[in-house]
């Protein structure tokens, strides 16, 4: 279990000074990989003996262990699909094989969103969606903008949602947003710094943000209203959006209920527009 997870799971049973140190490295797990126990109780306000005893308390046998876990996770974070081929091995395996790893893999990810859907995290977000009296949209781009434009998608079909290309015109189409609004940022490695920089933007607008990330560890977690981990370990050099996928739709089911009739009415609309545009073969007649 990584270092962020550990500290969400002990967090209740330490003391106050842990307690300050912990929310010091949650919050800044970049710092902390590379700096010395003295620099880090500097930093965090506590003493040097609180960041001795602190990750052992953790389960890790010292400072310098948890430090070597969070630089490889940095490491893998930030590597790019170029770089991960060519440590990738070609051959050896077959190609029925690798596919039915990554189905397992899927399978795995799929059951690691059984936490995610019963956490606080994911109970807010289901308020403020089923709540919303503003507009929501989705940003993405790059590797995060087929999970983005997916899941703004199936969000339409329970309110006004759109999806946002922090690449392009992003700020234009987010000007006018503020405090009944809500913007939902996908950032999946490798993350992309306009993303980040649109989600501390739209943080002094008071505009609600939530980060879907990858990662406890993913910048974009800092500059984010509330942040939910969803898992995409894949088998390959490239990452694993199943889980994503069963997010927007254990979403949309329970917006199904809590908005219900928005979602009747939308619906209604739709069908009306697609019969009058001749979207769909007519029914044949008995």
């Amino acid at each position: 279990m990584e270092l962020m997870h550990l500290i969400a799971e002990k967090l209740p049973q330490l003391g106050a000074a842990e307690q300050k140190l912990a929310e010091y490295v949650r919050a800044n797990p970049h710092s902390v990989a590379f700096v010395s126990a003295r620099t880090l109780a500097s930093q965090a306000g506590v003493s040097p003996a609180t960041v001795v005893r602190f990750f052992p308390r953790l389960g890790y046998a010292s400072y310098a262990a948890a430090q070597q876990q969070l630089q490889a996770a940095l490491a893998s974070q930030y590597e790019t699909p170029h770089q991960r081929l060519e440590l990738e091995p070609t051959t050896g395996r077959s190609a029925q094989s690798l596919s039915l790893q990554a189905l397992e893999q899927d399978m795995r990810n799929l059951a690691g969103m059984a936490g995610l859907l019963q956490s606080p995290a994911y109970a807010q977000l289901l308020t403020w969606l089923s709540t919303c009296s503003g507009r929501v949209a989705v940003v993405g781009g790059r590797y995060s903008r087929g999970p983005a434009q997916l899941l703004a998608h199936q969000l339409s079909i329970a309110m006004p949602a759109s999806w946002i290309d922090p690449l392009q015109g992003a700020m234009d189409s987010l000007q006018d947003f503020g405090p009944d609004d809500l913007v939902l940022c996908v950032s999946v490695r490798r993350y992309l710094k306009p993303t980040q920089e649109l989600a501390r933007w739209l943080q002094t607008q008071q505009v609600r943000v939530v980060a879907l990330t990858d990662n406890t560890m993913a910048p974009l977690a800092l500059h984010s209203d509330l942040s939910l981990v969803v898992p995409t370990q894949g088998t390959s050099v490239f990452d694993s959006y199943a889980a994503f996928t069963a997010l927007g739709n254990a979403l949309i089911s329970e917006l199904c209920l809590s908005r219900h009739a928005e979602v009747t009415r939308r619906a209604s609309t739709r069908e009306r527009l697609d019969q009058r545009m001749g979207f769909y073969p007519d029914r044949p007649a008995a």
